[in-house]
């Protein structure tokens, strides 16, 4: 892997971060332990190197060759295509690193991570210098690929929360002046760090599964596009043909289609232009179909089929803009009935709980509640809790209100 961003602009931000992450990347060592328990929390921290450094190269800028020449321009553009290409391959191998050296830790990332890791190996069909030599004929359907994305998104959101919520237990640590080997909430200091570690990199990883998907199909339009650019740099005459035979040949090399079906996409994407016309005779009032093919603006052929009545069309042309029903007016009322059951029963539930919840003691007199010593016990908890809140927040302590409203009066 680089250690070093591939531009000539070494004093930017981005590239003090880069060399700064390379750096620490290669001074630390590199971890052996099999198990999260065996691994130490300053050890897990500088575990996400490898994706920050695999996140700076994709927002890695390009350099801009600007020349006078239509061809020195062109050059420049695949320079530019090139030096992107060598940023996200760097990413990849990055990326790479980073979920195999998690997955080697046992108990650090779920099952159902490693599974779509693997899964997302098979379909790039990776060799052993990760880079990509040819994807599978086997692909995923679209329902398939949906529903792995709807997985995805879910764990994402459940990691981001933990990752927030433990932030804001740190800051409420830090903001009352708890002491680092003092418990709260059932965490010190250390375990608080260690699980604001583990869920980060379990977020990351998450985060480096979508990275390593778009950056492989970034990576393939690169390709077409530098070929693309090489081309045109050759002065071929036939430029036009052979940059749209090579989009068929990518789109073939990533199809599930056999070979067969390939030559026929591209026989057909090399067929005239085909119009159809449908006139009406003045006399009989029949329709009658008109078939032009075209090719370059010029009418090489003209076929006129049999005459079609209106009611064909009608069937196929004139339907319904609007959603069908999908059930009867009876079996929607049996749903909404059930639905009212189920939230009348939800509604008492509630009211019966709450009726032996704690509150302010004038309201346990008004209902009737104030020979219950359990929970007379537990609402003057609740008084004095509010009391000492108010003796520590005392009324015109807060915001004034100064700002508001017009100082001229």
């Amino acid at each position: 892997m680089n250690d070093a961003p591939s531009s000539s602009y070494a004093s930017t931000p981005l590239n003090k971060a880069i060399s700064l992450l390379s750096t620490l990347h290669s001074s630390s060592a590199k971890i052996k332990s099999s198990s999260l328990d065996d691994v130490s929390t300053s050890s897990l921290e500088l575990m996400s190197v490898p994706f920050h450094l695999g996140r700076a190269y994709l927002k890695l800028p390009t350099v801009n060759v600007v020349t006078s020449s239509t061809s020195q321009r062109r050059a420049g553009m695949t320079i530019n295509s090139e030096l992107r290409k060598t940023n996200i391959q760097t990413s990849i191998e990055y990326f790479h690193s980073f979920i195999k050296q998690l997955e080697d830790i046992q108990d650090l990332l779920s099952d159902v991570v490693v599974k779509d890791y693997h899964l997302l190996l098979d379909l790039l069909d990776l060799d052993h210098d990760n880079h990509i030599s040819a994807r599978k004929q086997q692909q995923m359907s679209a329902g398939q690929i949906r529903q792995l994305k709807i997985d995805r998104y879910q764990r994402k959101r459940s990691c981001s929360q933990n990752v927030t919520k433990l932030e804001s237990m740190m800051e409420r640590r830090k903001r009352l002046g708890v002491e680092k080997e003092e418990e709260m909430e059932g965490l010190d200091w250390e375990g608080l760090m260690r699980d604001l570690s583990v869920f980060r990199l379990r977020l990351y990883a998450e985060e480096c599964l979508e990275e390593l998907q778009s950056s492989n199909g970034e990576l393939e339009m690169l390709d077409m596009t530098i070929q693309m650019e090489a081309m045109r740099n050759n002065g071929d005459t036939h430029s036009s043909d052979n940059l749209q035979d090579l989009r068929m040949m990518h789109h073939n090399r990533h199809s599930n289609s056999p070979s067969a079906a390939s030559a026929a996409a591209t026989q057909q994407q090399h067929q005239p232009l085909q119009l159809t016309q449908i006139t009406q005779d003045p006399i009989t009032g029949q329709l009658n179909i008109e078939k032009q093919h075209m090719s370059n603006g010029n009418i090489i052929q003209t076929s006129t089929g049999l005459p079609i009545q209106r009611q064909e069309i009608a069937k196929t042309v004139f339907r319904p803009g609007w959603n069908q029903p999908t059930m009867t007016l009876e079996e929607l009322a049996v749903i909404e009935r059930n639905e009212a059951i189920q939230r009348g029963q939800a509604q008492k539930e509630a009211e019966a709980k709450a009726k032996f919840q704690p509150r302010r003691y004038e309201q346990l007199v008004k209902d009737g509640m104030e020979d219950d010593e359990q929970l007379v016990e537990q609402s003057a908890k609740l008084d004095r809790d509010w009391d000492d809140w108010k003796e520590e927040n005392p009324r015109g302590s807060g915001n004034k209100m100064g700002e508001r409203g017009d100082r001229n009066f």
